[in-house]
């Protein structure tokens, strides 16, 4: 998979005259009941060399949030000043939503190759002195980074990269560990690789896109499994095989599993499983077509769960092994595909009633979860753009949930840490009521009521699959953020997943 920043040098100054862009992000102060810009170390250099600051009035910039201002120098780089504001307004995820700001001023650039460019973060860590406001190293540079790399995207069948940065130098004026870079890059490398997966077209993009991205990574040393037999899988994954009933001829169902052992003792075994729907048509209950134009998406959880490991593998974490599972299908149309009244198998035992075709997502994942917990793993973490319930509830972040309190607040923990913008939502006895089945031949029913906590339902659905509710599970509906306005690939998930890893890993 692709990295769209090629090299990444740190330094703590570069001749300017031998960049092409120069990204400053700016910020204000307020003075006199006035927002100006905090002039930095940096921005009085500037000033001396090209008169920046009779620009800036002149085009009336003060570096608001969001704000952006362009200077093509003739002597020099492409100046590209980032808005961020007062920083009193990015107290909660204080790196993450700096790096959304500096997204917003590479808009510029978006679309060209880029031999040299370098963003200054010691005139951030003026700002943060000045503001007496801490941050976090780690979380600053990962987030800095993505906001570099996500400036494009490519498909898998491209071939290569269409517009990549050469060399990026990250100019500061503090210490940033070796370990910091290291995960950094990984971040950016899984959400590349998992972004290019979800950005296939649908018309190209089957159950085989996944397992050959599984099956590249035995060179890495991890231990790839993949199960084709449709009949292994009807016997033994019910639940999923019936999702897989409108697809057996055109694209029948994989059952993809690759494990990351790490060369010390082991104190965690998790199980990181993700929704792997290929294509969602919503089955007979089709879905409305303006919900159907981003399907191909809904294997997104698949595409992260797979580019995750293959970090851990890289980062070679100790302590923790670490498995990624998927259940992948398309949930498509056909003369054998699944009805709604029908009463099915799951791998975990209970009987499961078809309330709607379009609540398929939650079926691959029972089972799935229940072969993870046969596989011997002690902590479960599930994937999926499950429900519209989630986007609902809390737009465009994580609807984190949880079997167990104490694991969830661990897990938010490590979201907040890194940026990754969440909402914890409840799972609460009501909902495995819910989820009752009216029906005597079945147990559960896979949409609840339909009219209320639907994100909570699904959770309880999947975390049936379970042999016990104590068994710590970590859930995460990323339907809400996994696609942009653009309907391209966001990577939601991928930094936390793996900053988690990365506290379990010690």
């Amino acid at each position: 998979m692709p990295n769209y920043i090629k090299n990444i040098h740190y330094v703590s100054d570069y001749p300017l005259k031998e960049l092409e862009y120069f990204v400053l992000p700016v910020i204000q102060i307020k003075q006199d009941d006035k927002n100006i810009l905090l002039e930095t170390n940096r921005i009085k250099s500037l000033d001396q060399q090209f008169g920046i600051k009779n620009l800036f009035e002149k085009e009336e910039f003060s570096g608001k949030k969001d704000s952006d201002f362009v200077f093509p120098n003739t002597n020099g780089p492409t100046l590209i000043f980032c808005g961020l504001g007062l920083l009193n307004e990015y107290q909660k995820y204080l790196e993450f939503k700096i790096s959304q700001s500096i997204q917003n001023g590479l808009k510029e650039i978006k679309k060209k190759n880029i031999s040299k460019i370098a963003i200054d973060l010691s005139s951030l860590k003026e700002g943060f002195e000045f503001y007496n406001i801490s941050f976090n190293i780690k979380s600053l540079l990962t987030n800095v980074l993505i906001a570099f790399a996500d400036y494009t995207y490519h498909t898998l069948e491209a071939k290569e990269i269409s517009k990549i940065i050469e060399n990026l130098y990250i100019l500061s004026n503090f210490e940033i560990s070796e370990n910091d870079r290291a995960f950094a890059k990984s971040v950016i490398e899984a959400r590349a690789s998992a972004m290019d997966l979800v950005n296939i077209p649908a018309n190209i993009k089957t159950t085989d896109t996944l397992v050959q991205k599984a099956k590249s990574l035995e060179s890495l040393g991890l231990k790839v499994e993949i199960i084709d037999d449709v009949n292994w899988i009807r016997e033994n994954m019910p639940c999923f095989y019936v999702v897989a009933k409108g697809s057996l001829q055109t694209d029948p169902p994989k059952w993809i599993k690759v494990q990351y052992t790490p060369n010390t003792e082991i104190k965690h075994k998790i199980a990181l499983i993700g929704k792997s729907v290929i294509f969602d048509t919503g089955g007979y209950q089709v879905k409305p077509d303006n919900y159907m134009n981003t399907m191909k998406a809904d294997m997104t959880g698949g595409a992260s769960v797979l580019s995750v490991i293959e970090q851990v593998a890289k980062l070679k974490l100790p302590y923790i092994q670490v498995t990624a599972y998927c259940a992948a299908t398309p949930n498509k149309i056909d003369s054998d595909a699944m009805l709604p009244d029908s009463i099915v198998s799951t791998t975990c035992g209970k009987k499961v009633e078809i309330r709607h075709t379009d609540a398929e997502g939650r079926l691959t994942l029972i089972d799935a979860v229940a072969m993870a917990e046969k596989d011997g793993n002690d902590l479960f973490v599930t994937v999926a753009t499950l429900t519209g319930s989630a986007a609902r509830a809390v737009g465009p972040r994580i609807a984190l949930m949880s079997t167990r309190p104490d694991k969830r607040l661990e897990f938010e923990k490590s979201l907040e840490e890194i940026g990754e913008p969440y909402q914890s939502l409840e799972v609460e006895e009501e909902d495995y009521e819910d989820i009752k089945s009216k029906l005597d031949g079945a147990d559960i029913n896979n949409t609840g009521s339909e009219k209320y906590r639907g994100a909570q339902t699904a959770a309880a659905f999947v975390f049936s699959g379970l042999s016990s509710l104590n068994k710590p599970c970590i859930h995460l509906d990323i339907a809400g953020g996994d696609m942009t306005k653009e309907e391209k690939a966001t990577g939601i998930s991928i930094k936390g997943i793996l900053n988690y890893l990365l506290f379990l890993a010690k």
